[in-house]
């Protein structure tokens, strides 16, 4: 007889933003009106940029001397995650059955030292494999690689918090954060592990990266406001959470990702609003995320928002003008501000976080809360 299905819960947050650590003092901040965006004209960069302050990451890290070996996105991931098992007081999962999921842009490539290095051998180095290894690669150092890879970020979670699960990195642009929670949840759902540490990790304000942007005309004065940023949450099945006394956030009741461009976001809204429909939830509060910037997901959002039947509308956030837009880890930055609102709402309240990617993907999740 096949078990019952687990039902996905989140019960720890962890927060790295330009606005500070942890969930108290990021919606302390916004509460107060703070906000972390430099004007592009205050800028060296000339861009506006949102940055996450000098911060020591040893005490997160069992093995200091791995900080060697990480850039930064994952410097802010590995804490991110330290203080998501801290905020859930998971401190004896078992490393088997505890996973790890993080999605990324591959943003922090470091790609200054590779184009430093290939200054001058651009034309050959692109078509000579053998020349490029000799020539480049023994330019740089000799750890570049493992440092950079985009899989590192969630290696180093592992190696650093014992968590011997399933492990991967999800690459799908700006969505990928929101993505990979919806992955670890499915993990926990289907029984693949018991608890999982998902989440996003960006280090963006970089020279490479800005001029990407700025060759599709998304940068400078007025354009896209890059910020770097870390967010995880521990997401457990609700029978193991229950065993321990853990406090829920809400429970992860939907998600639903497309991709390609056109009004591939309608019907993964349509299939939320079914499902908020079905289980009875109420939607108070909502982050639309870059689909609200689409006129043919209007009609889409309207349906899932409910407006028009609601006694109370829910509320419409935006968090980039305060925090900028940290690619990857946005979604789930907006993920754990929207689930400090179920705390405030009696059961069966719902929050819906939504995400659009530069190339088109979209994805969404509904998170609800769960009664004491």
């Amino acid at each position: 007889m096949r078990p019952a299905e687990a039902n996905p819960v989140v019960t720890g947050i962890g927060l790295v933003t330009p606005l500070g650590w942890g969930l108290a003092a990021n919606l302390e901040a916004l509460s107060a009106g703070r906000g972390a965006v430099e004007p592009a004209d205050t800028t060296p960069e000339g861009w506006s940029v949102a940055r996450v302050p000098d911060f020591d990451p040893r005490p997160h890290f069992r093995a200091p001397k791995a900080i060697k070996l990480t850039d930064r996105r994952t410097k802010m991931a590995v804490v991110a995650a330290s203080m998501a098992l801290a905020d859930a007081g998971a401190g004896d999962l078992d490393p088997e059955r505890f996973g790890v999921i993080v999605g990324t842009s591959g943003s922090d490539l470091q790609a200054d030292q590779l184009g430093s290095a290939m200054a001058g051998h651009a034309d050959r180095a692109a078509g000579d494999i053998p020349y490029f290894s000799e020539r480049i690669l023994s330019e740089l150092n000799p750890l570049w690689l493992i440092v950079n890879l985009p899989n590192m970020v969630s290696a180093h979670i592992a190696i650093q918090l014992d968590a011997r699960g399933p492990n991967s990195v999800v690459m799908t642009d700006w969505v990928a954060g929101l993505q990979a929670v919806a992955e670890g949840a499915d993990w926990v759902r289907s029984g693949e592990a018991d608890a999982v540490l998902a989440g996003g990790a960006e280090a963006a304000i970089l020279p490479f990266v800005m001029s990407s942007y700025a060759q599709a005309g998304l940068g400078g004065p007025g354009g896209l406001a890059l910020a770097d940023g870390a967010a995880m949450v521990l997401i457990e099945d609700a029978r193991h959470a229950a065993a321990r006394g853990a406090r829920i956030y809400g429970e992860v009741l939907a998600t639903d990702t497309t991709s390609g461009s056109g009004d591939g976001a309608v019907p993964a809204l349509r299939a939320i609003r079914d499902e908020l429909d079905r289980r009875g939830a109420r939607l108070v509060a909502v982050s639309r995320g870059e689909g609200s910037r689409r006129p043919a997901e209007g009609d889409a959002w309207a349906e899932v928002l409910g407006a028009e039947r609601a006694a109370a509308p829910p509320e419409i956030v935006d968090y980039r003008p305060s925090l900028g837009h940290a690619l990857a880890a946005s979604p789930v930055i907006d993920a754990a501000l929207l689930l400090a609102r179920l705390r405030d709402a009696a059961p069966p309240a719902a929050v819906v976080c939504g995400a659009r990617g530069y190339l088109g993907q979209f994805a969404a999740l509904a998170f609800a809360g769960r009664a004491a």
